[in-house]
């Protein structure tokens, strides 16, 4: 496998990073995992703006987020790739000491792995999952994609003990997002998410974003408002949305069927519109829409 490290493209085991680098050390750093089929990398504007976003946020310069399509289509083209995931890590660079300062300047790291995954043709229905509910105990700055995901790791290896593959989180009675996805419910015939700008934070998810056009397309009725724990276990569907999978829908919940015990109506709708949008922008290899946040 060939990576990208630092702008030069190497086999995996020629790739070498220092042991005082402070994404080792510290989790000093950002991510961008971007979905690819057949060579369109799907939200790309939207994940390099993002990516700029939250470099910004974690004060990391050295790195142009802008050069992401650039960086993505030759990593693919190296590995002979194009339906793919494609995880880019920036750190902050590698000091001479252990400092939780830097004490110098310092040279961001960047690494970037493309892995194979499904073609589009292969996604014909939403994923069904099962999830729990827990207390959100990560960090309030949510905005940024940060690598220090100790938080979130804790919360899956709970939901795995529970036979679940996520885990929505929760503060003060009121749902925030999943621990690697956002959250969206149905009541009543209306797809309700909470808010980006709020309390419990939230990432800003392109997947999220995409999910709330696709429902404009379907005529579904939306609201973006604060959501209660009594409102996440009583709606009609529950789904989560990520970059892999563009909607997925939670059919178990805390060890109790959601809805009919299977992805609803809304969830499948929504997931084929998704999945659609992509199939015709890759039939005309557009340049995806970047949706303005909501």
């Amino acid at each position: 496998m060939k990576i990208h490290l630092n702008g030069i493209l190497t086999d995996e085991r020629d790739a070498h990073i220092s042991v005082f680098d402070r994404g080792f050390l510290f989790g000093d750093g950002v991510y961008e995992l971007i979905r690819y089929f057949d060579g369109f990398g799907v939200g790309l504007e939207a994940h390099a703006q993002r990516l700029a976003r939250s470099l910004a946020l974690a004060r990391i310069t050295g790195f142009d987020a802008l050069t992401l399509p650039e960086l993505c289509a030759d990593l693919l083209k190296a590995n002979g790739l194009r339906d793919a995931v494609v995880y880019l890590q920036v750190t902050r660079g590698a000091g001479r000491i252990r400092s939780h300062v830097p004490n110098e300047p310092l040279t961001p790291t960047i690494v970037a792995i493309a892995t194979p995954s499904e073609a589009i043709g292969s996604l014909e229905q939403p994923q069904e999952i099962a999830a729990i509910t827990t207390e959100d105990l990560r960090w309030k700055i949510c905005e940024i994609k940060t690598i220090s995901l100790m938080g979130n790791i804790l919360h899956l290896l709970d939901a795995d003990t529970q036979s679940a593959s996520e885990a929505i989180l929760h503060r003060d009675g009121f749902v925030g997002e999943g621990a690697y996805s956002n959250v969206a419910l149905s009541i009543n015939g209306t797809l309700v998410t909470p808010p980006v700008a709020d309390d419990p934070p939230i990432l800003h998810g392109t997947a999220r974003v995409d999910l709330l056009a696709a429902a404009q397309q379907c005529g579904i009725p939306t609201e973006i408002r604060r959501v209660t724990r009594v409102e996440l276990a009583t709606a009609n569907e529950v789904m989560i949305t990520s970059s892999r999978r563009f909607v997925s829908a939670v059919t178990r919940l805390d060890g109790e069927s959601v809805g009919s015990g299977s992805a609803g109506p809304m969830t499948r709708a929504l997931f084929e519109t998704m999945r659609d949008e992509i199939v015709s922008q890759i039939a005309a290899r557009a340049v995806p829409l970047v949706h303005a946040e909501p």
